[in-house]
C-alpha cells in the first residue's frame, strides 16, 4: 500500500490521544508539588513531604488551599508569602510560587522555606550592626593611640569584606536554586520528546519499506529516519544522565564516558564556533560512577566554552601514566581561551567564586567537579597562561591501583 500525505493525516486524526503523564519531580531539591486544573495536588516530591509532614498519598487530591492560606490563583505565574499547614499542627511561614508547566495542563507549586534566608538575613544584620559600632568607636577615639586606630581600621576593612561576601553569597544561592530547579524540571520533560520521535521514526521507516529504493523521495526520507534515530539516542542518554542514583562505583571506561558526554555537547560547541579534537588513547578501567564522571566532563567543557567567547579550539585527551608507582588515568581538557589570571588561579575551585557577570554563572561548576573527582580518590590540576588558554588535568586511579 502506498502512503500519501492525506492518508497519514487521517491516521493521525484517528489515533487516540494518550493522557500526558505527570512530570517527574523526584530530582528537584526544593519542595515541589504538581497541581491539576482544579487546583488539586496530583504529586509531591520527598522534600515537599518532609516540609509539610504529608505523604504523597495523603496530599493526592488535596487542594492547594488546604496547604496554603491563599486566594484562588489566576492564570500565569503567581508568587507570594503564606502560612503553611503542617501535619504536626502548628503553621510555618513560607514563600511560594505557582507556575504553569510548559506544554502541559499542569502547574508546579514550589515552596521556599524561610529558615535559611532568615538565618542569613540575621547574620547580615548582625554584621551590619557590628560594623556600625566599629565605625562609631573609631570616630570617638580617633585621637587615641595609633596602634588602636590601626587595629580598628583593619577590623573595619575585614567586616566590610565579610559583609560584601555574605551579600554576594545570598545572590548566588538564589541564582543557584533557580538554575537547579529549572534544569531538573527540564530533565523530567525528556520523555515527552521521545514520544513524537518514536512516531516520526516509525512512520519514516514504514514509508521506506513501501517505497522503491530509487524513488524520488527515498533518500530524503532516509535522512529523516537517520536523524530521528540519532535524536532518540541523545534523548535516551539525557534520561540516563539526569536519573538520580546513589554514588555506586563500578568499573568504567573513561573514554566511553567522554564520548557519551559529547552526544550532548558536540552540536552546542559547534554553534559557538568551537572546533573539537578528541585524542582518546586506550586506557585501563577506573573504579567510578559514570554519571558523576560525565558531569565532571560536561562542567569542565562548559567552563572551557565560556572562556572562548569568540570561538576556538578544544582538545580532550586521555592517557595512562604512573604516579608514585601506581597507574593513573589522566583526562585533559585544553582550551584556547583567555586563560586564568595568576592571582585568582588558586580560587577557581572555591564555591560560588566566579568571574562571570551576575546571572551568567553560579560559581559551583568547578567546585562540584573537584568534589566528584575527590570522591573517586583523584584530583584536578590546572595549567594556564593568561591570553593563551587553560588546561584542566583530571587524575583518577586506574582500577588496578587498588
Amino acid at each position: 500500500m502506498r502512503l500519501t500525505r492525506n492518508s497519514l493525516a487521517d491516521s493521525a486524526k484517528l489515533a487516540p490521544r494518550s493522557t500526558p503523564p505527570l512530570p517527574d519531580i523526584s530530582l528537584i531539591g526544593a519542595p515541589v508539588a504538581i497541581i491539576g486544573k482544579s487546583s488539586e495536588i496530583l504529586r509531591v516530591n520527598r522534600e515537599f513531604s518532609a516540609l509539610t509532614g504529608f505523604s504523597d498519598s495523603e496530599c493526592h487530591g488535596m487542594t492547594v488551599f488546604r496547604i496554603l492560606k491563599i486566594a484562588q490563583p489566576g492564570k500565569g505565574t503567581s508568587r507570594g508569602k503564606s502560612a503553611l499547614t503542617l501535619k504536626s499542627g502548628p503553621e510555618a511561614h513560607v514563600s511560594y510560587s505557582i507556575s504553569p508547566i510548559p506544554d502541559t495542563e499542569f502547574s508546579a507549586l514550589t515552596l521556599i522555606s524561610k529558615t535559611d534566608a532568615t538565618m542569613l538575613q540575621s547574620e547580615l544584620e548582625a554584621k551590619q550592626k557590628e560594623l556600625e559600632k566599629r565605625e562609631k568607636y573609631i570616630e570617638c577615639f580617633r585621637e587615641g593611640v595609633l596602634m588602636m586606630i590601626t587595629d580598628l581600621d583593619r577590623s573595619e576593612t575585614e567586616l566590610k569584606i565579610a559583609l560584601r561576601n555574605l551579600q554576594e553569597t545570598q545572590v548566588q544561592l538564589v541564582q543557584s536554586s533557580k538554575m537547579t530547579a529549572l534544569g531538573e524540571l527540564s530533565a523530567s520533560l525528556v520523555h515527552e520528546i521521545s514520544q513524537p520521535l518514536t512516531v516520526i521514526r516509525g512512520l519514516t521507516y514504514g514509508m521506506l519499506r513501501a517505497m522503491n529504493d530509487s524513488g524520488e523521495y527515498h533518500d530524503k526520507i532516509r535522512l529523516i529516519a537517520d536523524a530521528s534515530a540519532r535524536m532518540e539516542k541523545i534523548v535516551k542518554h539525557l534520561r540516563t544522565f539526569s536519573r538520580s542514583e546513589p554514588p555506586v562505583l563500578s568499573p568504567v571506561d573513561v573514554n566511553s564516558i567522554v564520548k557519551d558526554a559529547f552526544l550532548i555537547l558536540n552540536d552546542h560547541l559547534l554553534s559557538h564556533s568551537i572546533e573539537t579534537l578528541l585524542d582518546l588513547t586506550p586506557v585501563p578501567l577506573a573504579l567510578g560512577n559514570p554519571n558523576r564522571l560525565e558531569q565532571v566532563v560536561i562542567n569542565l567543557v562548559t567552563n572551557a566554552r565560556d572562556a572562548m567567547t569568540g570561538g576556538g579550539m578544544l582538545t580532550i585527551s586521555t592517557k595512562e601514566e604512573t604516579r608514585d608507582g601506581r597507574p593513573f588515568i589522566r583526562l585533559t581538557i585544553k582550551d584556547s581561551g583567555c586563560g586564568i589570571p595568576e592571582e585568582i588561579i588558586g580560587k577557581v575551585f572555591d564555591p560560588f567564586f566566579t568571574t562571570k557577570e551576575t546571572g551568567k554563572g553560579t560559581g559551583l561548576g568547578l567546585s562540584i567537579s573537584l568534589g566528584i573527582v575527590r570522591e573517586h580518590r583523584g584530583d584536578i590540576r590546572i595549567e594556564s597562561v593568561k591570553g593563551f588558554g587553560s588546561s584542566f588535568h583530571v587524575l583518577i586511579p586506574a582500577l588496578s591501583a587498588g
